[in-house]
């Protein structure tokens, strides 16, 4: 990794070791699953079967802080209106998967945890994918190499570049490689069906960047954005629309 990615990472990657809670604290039913990647390390995260048995699973790749032991609440949640499997995996240095994030390792990662499925007798077309604020983008990522049924990108943005010169007006735009996580052209490479929301108070990342992702968008493509919204209580104003547009993606 050369020292301008490793820049970049420690203003992006904010993981978190402690463990807060477990699904197994609120009796959830669940697998712990351990996935080996490419470049030999180990990721730690969760299986989550639905309450009826099916073959349709979703990965959930979550945001850039914490780890699964606060994540988890999200696919959980999604679960109670939506009968799919969950897979919620930490990227590299979150919790207890071992190694350091770096913004192309967790595009590995999210490659391990594809693979892991298929190797478990999970078909393509039986997989989605749900990115949440930087996983919208690791999402669209997997989504251009792999195929799968579906994408959800939720609070995410058009590009590393225009993101962090919104967040960090002052570093030139020209030190952020114009090829880091450019969803712009990825969404453009995604030919299954696409869902994009936003709030349309997110504070952090500006809702433009979803309607700007939804104008490159290939058709069958979706925008529901999330009236009163912010960028980190978006899951307190999931409704029916967008369980129903779940559905739909998933089923």
């Amino acid at each position: 990794m050369n020292i301008l990615e490793n820049i970049h990472s420690s203003l992006i990657f904010y993981p978190t070791k402690e463990f807060y809670s477990s699904p197994a604290d609120e009796g959830i039913i669940h697998e712990e699953v351990f996935i080996d990647t490419e470049d030999n390390e180990k990721l730690h995260g969760y299986f989550f079967p639905a309450k009826n048995k099916t073959t349709k699973t979703v990965i959930y790749l979550h945001g850039n802080a914490q780890n699964v032991s606060t994540w988890y609440t999200a696919p959980v949640e999604i679960q109670k209106h939506i009968s799919v499997n969950f897979l919620l995996v930490d990227y590299k240095g979150y919790g207890k998967s071992t190694g350091k994030p770096t913004i192309e390792g967790v595009i590995k990662d999210a490659c391990a945890m594809y693979k892991y499925l298929i190797q478990k007798g999970f078909k393509s077309n039986d997989i989605s994918l749900y990115g949440r604020s930087i996983g919208g983008a690791i999402a669209l990522e997997l989504g251009a190499r792999e195929k799968v049924k579906s994408i959800v990108v939720q609070s995410s943005f058009t590009s590393l570049r225009d993101i962090a010169k919104e967040i960090y007006p002052i570093v030139p735009g020209s030190l952020v490689r114009d090829d880091f996580w450019d969803s712009k052209e990825l969404i453009k490479k995604i030919n299954c069906p696409v869902l994009i929301s936003h709030g349309d108070k997110d504070e952090i990342v500006a809702v433009s960047h979803s309607y700007k992702l939804f104008e490159l968008a290939n058709e069958p493509k979706k925008l529901i954005i999330l009236k009163g919204a912010t960028h980190n209580d978006i899951s307190s104003y999931l409704n029916k629309e967008y369980f129903e547009a779940l559905k739909e993606l998933f089923l």
